[in-house]
């Protein structure tokens, strides 16, 4: 599934050197953690996303959903490292999806363009949650080899172009 540049909020991943761990432990982690901060409306579900093409190979991201904000968090190797990374960007709604092209679509969208502190600060929120989360992960994972992200390299990257 390809995601329009313009959907994108954030973006914030990590490449291990010669690190090794499994996507399915890491996943399950994470999982774990997500439920025990209790976060309102909020699903988790594995799935596959394309490499490439149509026809190329599949890749399992853990998907977190909060109404129209979804996180993909893929946690892979990369030949003898290990990469994890993390989109957040926004979907479009089912009644903005139908009424895409016409009069109502346009009010909708143009509606959904403009937001209350209160649907921004929900975002930021989630954001921030769901990174620590992450980031709890990776911390007990690293504990076992001694090693920790620095402050630089555990911060969200706020451009995703």
């Amino acid at each position: 599934m390809a995601i329009p540049i313009s959907q994108m909020l954030s973006h914030w991943g990590h490449l291990f050197p010669y690190f090794n761990m499994s996507s399915d432990k890491f996943y399950s982690q994470v999982t774990e953690i997500i439920k025990s901060h209790q976060m309102p409306d909020t699903k988790i579900e594995r799935v596959k996303h394309k490499e490439g093409g149509m026809f190329s190979a599949s890749r399992e991201y853990l998907r977190v959903k909060y109404f129209d904000l979804v996180f993909d968090i893929c946690a892979a190797p990369f030949g003898k490292d290990f990469f994890i990374s993390w989109w957040l960007y926004e979907t479009e709604s089912a009644m903005r999806s139908l009424l895409k092209f016409t009069k109502a679509g346009d009010y909708l969208n143009e509606r959904a363009a403009k937001r209350s502190f209160f649907e921004a600060d929900e975002e930021s929120m989630f954001r921030a949650c769901v990174h620590q989360c992450v980031l709890e992960a990776i911390d007990a994972v690293m504990e076992e080899k001694g090693a920790r992200l620095s402050e630089l390299e555990r911060q969200i990257k706020e451009s995703v172009v």
